[in-house]
């Protein structure tokens, strides 16, 4: 009876500390880095004949894509081109 509580608390307590573990900060992507994704992105959306009025959305969903592949925090907009 004593082990089963021992292995009880001792599931319950590791359980805790994992959900407790600090989430990485992500960065912010360089400008230049982020106009770049843009340009991949857009190439991207040419190839694959995406329709004009989803372009936006498909490039943007692209560029956070390649962002968090990347370590860098998403983007809600994207950036206007230099």
């Amino acid at each position: 009876m004593k082990k089963t509580l021992a292995f009880t608390l001792l599931v319950l307590f590791s359980n805790m500390s994992y959900s407790e573990e600090e989430k990485p900060v992500l960065e912010e992507a360089p400008n230049s880095y982020l106009l770049s994704l843009v340009a991949e992105c857009s190439e991207y959306a040419t190839q694959e004949e995406v329709a004009e009025q989803q372009l936006n959305s498909y490039i943007l969903q692209c560029v956070n894509e390649e962002l968090e592949a990347s370590y860098y925090k998403s983007i809600s907009t994207l950036p206007p081109k230099a």
